[in-house]
């Protein structure tokens, strides 16, 4: 009796684990797969984004935000706050299960663009301040809801890789990833923002349209170029989004049942001025 207790309880224990495990959206031939960010990988994710992805990201690279530490410190807190909204994709190497890339995205609703896009947002760092402004400046100026005819889209806010798993084509199977999770989250459109012309190309060749671009040479301030450090062939950063047309989006956006796509739309992750 005691023995068949034990292994209902082993059981229940089994299912625990299964409910909690991620989901797979993905896996490479180089032993790669993409799965749901979970918290227990949150802070190998800020890890890799200090070594991997400040230092060698066009517009941070150019401020030289890696040899700040405030700046380092404004844009892992604003990382801690994205990936609390479980959207995020980690890519993990499956014999070590390590964390090798992550792509963290949020959900950007209609209902709270006109309250966003009202607001001025503060930032504190002026390397921090300085990329911010430029994101800002290549998205203001295009409604994507209108431009897409969606109530909501996924936004990918970064997609990072550690530097030995680039050029693998990782980068184009982690926007896949992004795709399916979006359409099993019966979200019609995925958007960001993309720096280099490889990422680009990538984009477009998934079917994302390109819809404004801001040259690195045209971007002045105080009569200097701030993005110097661009790389050969990377002319411009562009706003690229994808309308995914296997996702019909209903009249009226109802909530999900599951607690995963329960999506509510996300808090400002910096403070704002009315």
């Amino acid at each position: 009796m005691a023995k068949s207790a034990e292994q209902e309880v082993e059981k229940m224990k089994q299912l625990e684990e299964r409910i909690k495990a991620p989901s797979i959206w993905g896996r490479v031939p180089c032993g790669v797969r993409f799965e749901d960010l979970q918290d227990r990988r949150y802070e190998d994710a800020v890890r890799l984004l200090k070594k991997h992805y400040l230092p060698e990201e066009i517009t941070y690279r150019s401020v030289k935000i890696a040899d700040n530490t405030e700046g380092v410190d404004e844009f892992t807190h604003n990382v801690r706050i994205w990936m609390k909204d479980k959207m995020s994709i980690a890519a993990v190497k499956e014999d070590t299960e390590k964390l090798v890339g992550v792509l963290i995205m949020r959900i950007q609703e209609k209902s709270a663009f006109s309250r966003t896009f009202s607001r001025v947002k503060i930032t504190y760092n002026p390397q921090y301040t300085t990329v911010n402004t430029f994101y800002r400046a290549i998205e203001k100026p295009v409604d994507l809801f209108e431009k897409l005819g969606v109530k909501r889209y996924f936004k990918i806010y970064l997609l990072a890789l550690k530097t030995r798993y680039r050029h693998r084509g990782l980068a184009k199977e982690m926007l896949k990833a992004a795709i399916s999770l979006s359409i099993n989250a019966n979200v019609p459109a995925i958007s960001g923002i993309f720096t280099t012309a490889r990422g680009q190309q990538v984009a477009d060749e998934l079917g994302f349209e390109k819809f404004h671009e801001l040259h690195y040479v045209r971007y002045v301030i105080d009569e200097e170029i701030v993005f110097w450090d661009t790389g050969l062939g990377n002319y411009g950063a562009a706003l690229m989004a994808y309308r995914i047309p296997s996702v019909e989006e209903p009249e009226e956006v109802q909530t999900q049942a599951s607690s995963r796509f329960n999506i509510q739309p996300p808090i400002d992750d910096e403070e704002d001025e009315e």
